[in-house]
């Protein structure tokens, strides 16, 4: 009659009150999420043995923690990408001064200067390897609060898994202290070992992504809570495509002046930095050749007197023709939306439109009348002759051709002048009027009931005066 317990199960239900209470069920296999507190857990009994069964840890808090927590959260991230920009712009100072003092002929590969420059650079690479991944904790933690998820692992996909893995990559590359040289064969087939200190520099350029991860962490669509909650409520990330989006809105102009420049001067640096070490005795180590070289490519003018004589400098040429034609593309885009007119300028246009060619229809109208009443007359007085025929019949076709014309432009305008403005102002004048007749025919209903009543009153008292009784 009663279920047999066994001896896993044969704690008592105080004992289990007293376990769940003091939190000993916790699951502590979340290394992500901190716990606020041993939450009272209540136990849930099954209906064939009466032992109780340890419910799951609850999913949802309250929402004043949720939001705590997230605004601490969002600090921290904030913090950790600061110090990330900061690491990063200290690793590509301090490379471009080993190359340029390597260029320069200020030091050897082999000095104990270099190897200290080279020796800082690693350094900071370390401390931007360790700040990368306290960021994607950060964040793992701030996707399991916003989702009210448990496990770590539900938050990260595999998609967030190779982009932190990309991440890792673009930052360890930099210049390893010491000297590394690899064969490289010319132009001529001539080879010669050279440095990969050019390669690798070249490649840690890759780190300005975190310019943009900076503006973005720092812009004021990020800091302000109201517009993340404008955005979480309809269904649109604030991330960094959105905040791009919004500045070539706001600040055209400014972007694609920065764009351009931040492109250029990177560039021209690239493309000397190889020429530099592969071909130090061309005329493209020069860097103002270098700059002129970027400049041709980025117009996509390509003149022919300079070009890239190593297979970097190539590629770094390649990637400058597809960033100005990209480059292009916006500008044209940014111009078309400038040149555009207004909403108010185009209604002013449209009228003035209207007037005029409802003044050139007018004349029109006129001259069609004018020529004919002028072709009866001379018909009639037996003054035709037939080239005032053919004079009067001439003006006459331009006129009319000249009405049908303007009547065309005019229903034109109509039709594209009507917006959605406009089409919301037809829909409510509809709605109104069809709110009006409804009110009008219940108010007439009204009246004809009356009306109904009082004939049937009147009908009435007529048959009792007309009754001889």
């Amino acid at each position: 009659m009663f279920p047999v317990k066994s001896e896993q199960n044969s704690v008592p239900r105080t004992a289990w009150l007293k376990m769940s209470g003091s939190g000993m069920f916790e699951d502590p296999a979340i290394p992500l999420v901190g716990k606020a507190g041993p939450a009272p857990k209540t136990p849930v009994y099954d209906s064939t043995n009466d032992v109780p069964k340890e419910k799951p840890q609850e999913l949802s808090k309250g929402m004043g923690y949720k939001l705590s927590r997230r605004k601490r959260l969002v600090k921290y991230r904030r913090l950790i990408v600061n110090v990330q920009f900061s690491l990063a712009i200290l690793g590509l100072g301090l490379m471009v001064i080993t190359n340029e003092m390597y260029i320069n002929n200020v030091f050897q590969k082999e000095s104990v200067l270099s190897i200290s420059f080279k020796l800082m650079m690693s350094v900071s690479t370390v401390l931007l390897l360790v700040a990368v991944c306290a960021y994607h904790v950060v964040s793992v933690k701030l996707t399991m609060t916003d989702n009210n998820q448990e496990y770590w692992r539900l938050a990260v996909t595999p998609w967030m898994g190779f982009k932190i893995v990309i991440e890792l990559l673009v930052c360890a590359i930099h210049p390893l202290p010491g000297k590394i040289v690899v064969p490289y064969e010319d132009q001529n087939g001539q080879t010669k070992e050279v440095s990969v200190d050019a390669i690798l520099s070249i490649l840690m350029i890759l780190r300005l992504y975190m310019v943009g991860k900076f503006m973005v962490v720092n812009s004021r669509w990020t800091q302000d809570m109201s517009t993340q909650s404008i955005g979480a409520l309809n269904k649109v990330q604030i991330n960094t495509v959105f905040i791009f989006k919004a500045l070539m809105s706001e600040k055209p102009g400014t972007m694609l002046i920065g764009i351009i420049g931040v492109l250029f001067i990177v560039n021209s640096w690239a493309l000397r930095t190889c020429e530099a070490y592969y071909h130090p005795a061309d005329k493209q180590s020069n860097i103002l050749n270098a700059m002129w070289l970027i400049s041709i490519t980025f117009l996509t003018v390509g003149y022919g007197d300079i070009t890239p004589n190593s297979n970097c400098g190539r590629f770094i040429a390649v990637e400058t023709g597809f960033m100005g034609v990209g480059t292009t593309a916006l500008l044209v885009a940014v111009m078309a939306n400038k040149l555009q007119q207004t909403r108010a300028q185009r209604y002013v246009h449209t009228f003035i439109s209207r007037i005029q060619l409802d003044k050139k229809h007018k004349n029109a109208a006129a001259d069609v009348i004018k020529n004919v009443l002028m072709i009866w007359t001379k018909a009639h007085r037996n003054q035709l002759t037939p080239s005032k025929r053919l004079h009067y019949h001439s003006k006459l076709v331009d006129a009319i051709r000249m009405m049908r014309s303007t009547k065309r432009d005019m229903a034109t305008i109509a039709e594209t002048a009507v917006g959605i403005i406009e089409v919301s102002t037809s829909v409510n004048e509809v709605y109104n009027m069809a709110e009006t007749i409804t009110v009008e025919q219940k108010d007439i209903k009204t009246r004809m009931v009356s009306l109904e009543d009082k004939i049937d009153r009147i009908c009435q008292k007529l048959e009792v005066s007309s009754d001889p009784d």
